[in-house]
């Protein structure tokens, strides 16, 4: 009979915490009043955090957003207001892609930290001017790539480290959802930086880069949206470890994929269920026979999540944790990890021959 384990996560794995619980000692602002903007307001709330304000283009959208969430006691009708007000302490930018640079650089030169929702910004250009600036202005800034400092990726992250499954050698992650096309519609907008790369391949490239780091050849396929931006992508990322290890990636606008990640070692694989980006629970099947089941506690449905997500807090709580310490940047989501990322995904961009608007 197969020896089954299950075990919940108790400990904590290269520096990242788990506080379920958030204290008042920072006073958010959030810059953009959609729909991602209002599932990091609910959890972060849910945590007993402090969400002080909200800024929209519209002063309409920014009141209908307090309306959602009456314990935020300001809106603003401008992304200048917010960023002026001298009681918030640090600023999440929800915007689209297109704008994350031009309001992280903003913030910035207002002298409020960012967190910069992912993907960070259009280009690897962008983003490192954006460091360039915080570390000139001795300032935090954070690429909010919550999947990270989820309970089943840092238990993922410590039986890697430990050599549980041995060395790596193949990754293989998806994340493909179908959108009907719209010109209108970000997801296939130039001008806002659509298409499925920073949207949707962003999950998968991010995960891979953090657990093996950066490749030495890239080889990208993929096809276009009408409008131009890409919409059914496939990616190998080969790396020069012991094994030649290799990762195999997808992603697309134009149907639902598994949305699952398998690591497989000289020594066992973690498979790690839908949707893997999201809290998620895992099996490793070790060469012996054996497993290991990982229950996540933070499942999604069990939490009460806007939309069916929940976790966002862990990467808020991080920023907070990062101010108190005095730090520009976090050990669990260093600013060269999002470099690195962002370089890959220029590369992709290049074998697949789009520009978004403004390159």
């Amino acid at each position: 009979m197969e020896n089954i384990k299950k075990e919940f996560l108790t400990s904590r794995a290269y520096s990242a915490q788990l506080d379920e619980k958030m204290p008042e000692t920072h006073r958010w602002g959030i810059l953009g009043a959609g729909w991602i903007a209002g599932c990091f307001s609910d959890q972060v709330i849910k945590a007993g955090g402090n969400i002080a304000a909200v800024g929209s283009r519209s002063l309409d959208k920014a009141q209908a957003f307090l309306r959602e969430f009456p314990s935020i006691k300001k809106a603003y009708g401008s992304y200048e207001e917010l960023m002026q007000d001298p009681d918030i302490d640090v600023i999440y930018i929800a915007t689209p892609h297109a704008q994350h640079y031009e309001w992280a650089m903003k913030c910035l030169q207002h002298n409020k930290p960012v967190l910069v929702e992912k993907a960070f910004t259009q280009n690897y250009k962008q983003a490192k001017e954006i460091f360039e600036l915080a570390k000139e202005k001795q300032l935090f800034v954070m690429e909010a790539y919550w999947t990270r400092f989820l309970p089943h990726i840092i238990k993922v992250k410590e039986l890697i480290d430990s050599g549980s499954i041995g060395e790596i050698v193949q990754i293989i992650a998806d994340h493909g959802s179908c959108i009907p096309f719209e010109p209108e519609n970000r997801m296939y907008a130039p001008c806002l930086a659509g298409g499925a790369l920073l949207d949707l391949g962003v999950y998968p490239i991010s995960f891979t880069q953090f657990l093996l780091g950066n490749p030495t050849r890239i080889l990208a396929a993929g096809s276009a949206a009408p409008t131009g931006v890409d919409a059914n992508d496939a990616v190998i990322l080969e790396y020069e470890n012991g094994k030649g290890a290799l990762a195999m990636l997808s992603f697309g606008t134009l149907a639902v994929s598994p949305v699952t990640a398998s690591i497989c070692g000289t020594k066992g694989r973690i498979e790690i269920k839908r949707q893997f980006y999201r809290p998620s629970d895992f099996t490793v099947y070790y060469t012996d026979g054996s497993k290991f089941e990982y229950v996540s506690k933070t499942h999604e449905d069990d939490n009460g999540g806007r939309d069916g997500l929940f976790g966002m807090h862990f990467e808020a709580a991080e920023v907070q944790r990062c101010l108190l310490e005095g730090r520009i940047e976090s050990a669990v989501m260093p600013w060269e990890d999002t470099l690195s990322v962002m370089k890959m995904m220029d590369e992709i961009r290049r074998q697949l021959d789009f520009k978004y608007e403004g390159e």
